[in-house]
């Protein structure tokens, strides 16, 4: 779910408590879900503009929209001045106004501290909560901050620190609607830690995921296990046909195949623009790798 359609399940929530009292059955929050839902699609679209933007959501959607980083910024910061807990707002005004890398990331890492300690002190840190954040709506933002954090780690070179960032992002939210066990695979394959990355493959079913059998194979391939670096690479040919056209692109002189995709607007799973958002978030891994590519390609014209 986005951050726009979390939107109306706000609203939602708001209509149900103005609307009943703790005592509220099952059949209650029914008959108001229906009522909710009729006066919502009934209603009008209320596009927001600065004179009538009231709450911090309100604000931030006018960020996320504004045409200018001056205005983004200054709409941004009036959503955390409304809701100073709002950490979607408060990520996005770390972004906008960093000038150096190293202080985003410290910027960063003050910014979970503290919103750790608010979700601790909110109690959604009790063993009623772990396992299954994302699953309650307040959990979102507080997801959304630490998964930025744990991709600026990678991205700063900091592999061992967005490792922990992914191990407990996957403890809090064990069905993993964000897709970090992606990362945290790349990420075991940059360490070659066989057992933490099988570990890791076998606990989402050992699904036959792009993005789970290319760090597999590089994996082994670093080991020197050619035979299963193999058995990855014919696995990850099944599940993504477009194997061979991205090793060519890779191997490409210039790479100006790359530059010719749009990947902003998302992909298709299993073509050739999965391995490019892949290659694209993942360059810790990839950098230095050509042996390994080459090697793929030679392996590929084997397969039938």
């Amino acid at each position: 779910m986005s951050k726009e359609t979390e939107k109306p399940f706000k609203e939602f929530h708001k209509y149900i408590d103005e609307h009943s009292d703790e005592n509220r059955t099952e059949a209650d929050v029914e008959r108001l879900m229906n009522e909710f839902i009729a006066q919502y699609n009934s209603s009008t679209p209320v596009y927001i503009t600065p004179e009538t933007a009231e709450s911090a959501d309100d604000y931030l959607e006018l960020a996320y929209n504004a045409t200018s980083m001056k205005d983004a910024l200054k709409y941004a910061k009036e959503a955390l001045k409304l809701d100073p807990h709002n950490f979607d707002a408060e990520a996005l005004v770390l972004e906008l106004k960093a000038k150096d890398g190293t202080k985003l990331v410290r910027d960063y890492a003050k910014a979970v501290q503290r919103a750790t300690a608010f979700m601790e002190e909110t109690g959604y840190f009790e063993d009623e909560y772990i396992g299954d954040f994302w699953g309650v709506l307040a959990t979102r933002p507080y997801m959304r901050l630490r998964c930025k954090y744990a991709n600026l780690l990678t991205e700063s070179g900091m592999i061992g620190q967005a490792r922990d960032e992914c191990i407990e992002l996957l403890r809090l939210c064990e069905g993993d609607n964000m897709g970090i066990r992606f990362l945290l695979m790349h990420i075991y394959a940059y360490f070659e830690d066989e057992e933490a990355a099988l570990t890791l493959h076998k606990q989402f079913d050992s699904y036959d995921e792009t993005e789970m059998l290319l760090p597999l194979s590089i994996l082994y391939y670093k080991k020197g296990d050619f035979t299963k670096a193999t058995q990855y690479l014919r696995k990850l040919n099944g599940a993504n046909r477009d194997l061979k056209r991205f090793l060519k692109i890779v191997l490409a002189e210039g790479n100006e195949e790359f530059e010719g995709f749009e990947l902003d607007g998302g992909y298709r799973p299993g073509t050739v623009e999965e391995f490019m958002v892949e290659f694209r978030d993942n360059g810790f891994l990839f950098m230095g790798m050509d042996t390994y590519f080459e090697w793929a390609l030679q392996q590929t014209k084997k397969f039938k």
